[in-house]
């Protein structure tokens, strides 16, 4: 169900991002057709639409578009975000009345965005839970908690040189799509890499993960478990797994990964190790791996102490440097293993990890063993 309202767009999941993007000043209305405090609220917040025809005034119906919402943390309605060129500078459940919903819109508009990013928020994020209002009585149902609720695309984390579609991160579509192993150094901006280096640093509730097959193996520590992931890790797989960013690795790969992600943490003491394996694998009847991706956060790793991805194809050695994103196709040709954890070792190798997936089938396995030749008992064997 949809009401148009004059001078309000509806956003969706699919038109959210590409709405607000780069917009000055945006208003957003969380709202759902079966809350009468939503529809007392609608003719006011059209009305400060007419009265505000520079900025862009949008709603979101949130029974229809509950993935969106989710990603938002918009966990009551009526609900109110005002972003800045791409940055929430205000979020508040409950409706404000016609006086203070123009008080609000006068503050968001008079904040100093360059005094704020001075005083240590970076790039397109800011921190929005000192701007939370807090209503009481009604029909809010939870206080709406909005942490770090910058964009959610990650590309917009990413060096300035890495984005959009004249980048030097397009060279490397071609190579990728041609089942290559894309390496990108420094891939982040430092701000992002140090707090999610911070986060997994400093995470008590990591646990072993093990097993044993034909012809595969693993003993490594994980945060696989979404209700145990530290607040820092549960913003960054949001990240990872929205729209926006879904979008950037379709462009990217050349595949469709409308799918959910999948997004974990690891951590490789010593003595742990992945015997090769290609990530080939169905998350459910519906989606397949397409695309997967190893963000390196270990600080000062030496590459005798092992934990390298060794990409089997060429034969490649690559120990973990902090902040390097390694992005492949998944295919029954992606082989590579982790390589086992010296008891000499030092330091955390800590990665965040994952999948973007989709519909289409990646296939199955390809038998790469060798040529037999027979010699009266004896075998000869040719790989």
């Amino acid at each position: 169900m949809s009401t148009a309202i004059p001078g309000v767009i509806e956003l969706t999941e699919h038109n959210f991002q590409s709405s607000i993007d780069g917009h000055p000043f945006a208003v957003i209305h969380f709202w759902a057709p079966s809350s009468a405090s939503c529809l007392a609220f609608a003719p006011r917040f059209a009305a400060a639409a007419a009265r505000h025809p520079d900025a862009l005034f949008a709603k979101v119906n949130i029974e229809e578009q509950q993935f969106l919402g989710a990603q938002l943390n918009v966990r009551s309605i009526p609900a109110l975000m005002i972003f800045r060129s791409n940055t929430v500078v205000h979020a508040q459940a409950g409706a404000p009345q016609a006086g203070e919903l123009d008080r609000v819109l006068s503050a968001a508009r008079a904040l100093d965005m360059g005094k704020r990013r001075r005083k240590g928020i970076s790039g397109d994020v800011m921190a929005a839970g000192a701007s939370l209002a807090l209503p009481s009585g009604g029909d809010v149902q939870a206080v709406q908690d909005v942490q770090d609720a910058g964009p959610l695309s990650l590309e917009t984390y990413l060096r300035p040189s890495l984005r959009g579609p004249g980048s030097a991160l397009a060279d490397a579509i071609a190579r990728l799509a041609a089942g290559g192993l894309v390496g990108i150094r420094d891939a982040f901006e430092p701000d992002f890499a140090e707090r999610m280096h911070r986060c997994l640093d400093r995470s008590t509730t990591w646990r072993v993960h093990e097993g044993y097959e034909e012809h595969f193996a693993y003993h490594h520590h994980n945060l696989y478990e979404s209700d145990a992931y530290p607040a820092d890790l549960a913003w960054c797989a949001k990240i990872f797994g929205s729209s926006s960013t879904k979008a950037w690795a379709t462009r990217l790969s050349g595949r469709s990964c409308s799918g959910p992600a999948e997004v974990s943490a690891s951590w490789y003491l010593p003595g742990d190790h992945s015997l090769p394996h290609n990530d080939v694998a169905a998350t459910d009847a519906n989606f397949h791996r397409q695309v997967a991706f190893v963000w390196h956060l270990a600080k000062h790793w030496r590459s005798e102490w092992g934990g390298a991805l060794f990409w089997c194809s060429k034969g490649c050695y690559l120990p973990p440097v902090f902040n390097t994103l390694w992005l492949f196709n998944v295919t029954p040709e992606s082989t590579h293993f982790v390589t086992h954890v010296s008891p000499y070792a030092q330091g955390k190798r800590l990665a965040i990890n994952g999948w973007w997936t989709g519909q289409a089938a990646t296939g199955n396995p390809v038998w790469g063993g060798p040529d037999r030749i027979g010699a009266d008992g004896a075998e000869i064997m040719i790989y």
